[in-house]
């Protein structure tokens, strides 16, 4: 039988979406890139934010259109975080959906699914749709879990916890995905030893935070711990970071990215906001720790480069305070920034929040930020030119350095003559800009 894998939303998500594809394969699945020929098509959903569950349903009508069309009809499974949150919405909302398949539940769809083709053929058609959702998700990813990796050759993602405690007033992440869980350090080097094997060359670390990490099992902050074991693995040429939280630094993992010659020197740390008003009702750590831990960071690992994430039209936004948001994202000049517009979201503190700002006013002010970042941006990138850097290539045509993490910054393009693998270390010189997040380049040696 062959199935269709559609994965949506964040990193983690999709390593959600791979431990799925490998589970199936493990059962004689076989995955293809046609959804027309597709025994099983599973949705694996996003519901971050409003327009993400906008779009996750848009794709569940769609899908369910073409499964209803087809002369052999295909078995549709949505998993997820819309499962988690609607559960009982999507139950009336779609009801020709062959079955919800909560987190926790993730490595029994090839059961579900043997069970869902049983029915066919013996031609029940008049089941409901089968619903296996726990209200509170409890599973953590293992490295006994089958994972086929979909990234190509030169990363992959590593996942070491999952859930949140933060409790941030706009997040609905622990709702969805549950309380902070993390996994023991031996299983994630296990893990990530098997990735190395495959020819991965980068290791990606996620989590909601991942500057927690060892306060679960460990009861103490062990994620540099965690950097100095996965910086002996043989033939690993990167390690990056995301989603740090800068509440949660301190001077041991400083001290580690900046000595470790396979950590890059390059750490993903959304703010938020930078006004102690808006901070504190987000449930976010003081501006003045913000600057605190960017100035050690900076101080104690000078070139590094810094990508963050902030909200503009959060409850309560007074244009002053707004302004106070630009003036510092033009003092911090972060080398890379992302923007959102503050969505509400059912059963978060801030849904209820007074003082709700409108559409046009987020809108403004989301452009206004993103415009002065590009200005940014476009400077550092400009510094690039006529350096040379090692860049691992991620397609035919382009790659990505030490100073870019894949899918979220700019790539840098260079010529298809050459024979190139994926995955492959290429030395490269940088000739000009593409635009204003990616750049052009030669190549210079193969390594």
């Amino acid at each position: 039988m062959k199935f269709h894998l559609i994965s949506l939303g964040c990193p983690k998500n999709l390593v959600d979406s791979e431990i799925i594809a490998g589970e199936l394969v493990n059962k004689n699945f076989y995955p293809t890139t046609n959804i027309n020929e597709a025994d099983l098509i599973i949705l694996n959903t996003c519901a971050f934010i409003p327009s993400a569950i906008q779009e996750t349903k848009q794709h569940i009508k769609e899908i369910s259109d073409l499964t209803t069309k087809k002369t052999c009809k295909s078995i549709f499974i949505i998993t997820g975080c819309l499962t988690q949150l609607e559960q009982k919405n999507l139950l009336s909302e779609f009801p020709s959906v062959n079955a919800f398949v909560g987190i926790d539940n993730l490595t029994k769809i090839p059961l579900i699914t043997k069970n869902l083709f049983l029915k066919k053929n013996k031609k029940i058609i008049s089941e409901k749709p089968i619903l296996q959702i726990n209200s509170q998700p409890h599973f953590i990813h293992s490295n006994l879990n089958h994972r086929l990796i979909s990234t190509p050759k030169s990363y992959a993602y590593l996942k070491i916890a999952d859930g949140c405690d933060n409790r941030c007033s706009y997040c609905s992440i622990p709702i969805i995905r549950g309380n902070y869980r993390e996994r023991p350090i031996e299983d994630i080097v296990a893990e990530a030893k098997k990735l190395v094997s495959f020819g991965t060359k980068e290791l990606i670390l996620i989590s909601q935070d991942t500057t927690f990490y060892g306060m679960q099992i460990y009861k103490k902050q062990m994620l540099h711990i965690l950097i100095k074991k996965l910086s002996k693995i043989q033939n690993l040429h990167w390690i990056r970071i995301l989603y740090t939280n800068p509440k949660h630094f301190y001077p041991d993992l400083i001290k580690t990215i900046s000595e470790s010659e396979l950590v890059c020197k390059y750490i993903d740390i959304p703010i938020q906001h930078t006004d102690d008003t808006i901070l504190s009702l987000m449930g976010r750590t003081s501006k003045k720790q913000i600057f605190n831990t960017i100035e050690l960071i900076r101080k104690f690992i000078p070139k590094i480069v810094l990508r963050t994430t902030v909200m503009v039209g959060f409850p309560t936004e007074t244009q002053k305070m707004f302004e106070n948001l630009l003036y510092d994202i033009k003092k911090l000049q972060f080398d890379w920034l992302g923007c959102f517009k503050y969505s509400r979201q059912k059963n978060t503190l801030a849904y209820t929040m007074s003082n709700q700002i409108s559409n046009k006013v987020k809108t403004e002010r989301y452009n206004i930020i993103m415009s002065e970042q590009q200005k940014i941006t476009l400077k550092k990138n400009k510094s690039y030119i006529n350096k040379i850097f090692t860049i691992l290539k991620d397609s035919h045509n382009s790659g990505h350095a030490e100073f870019q993490s894949p899918e979220i910054d700019g790539k840098i393009f260079f010529s298809t003559k050459n024979n190139l693998s994926l995955g492959q270390l290429v030395k490269i010189k940088v000739l000009s800009l593409k635009n204003v997040y990616d750049l052009k380049s030669c190549v210079i040696k193969i390594e």
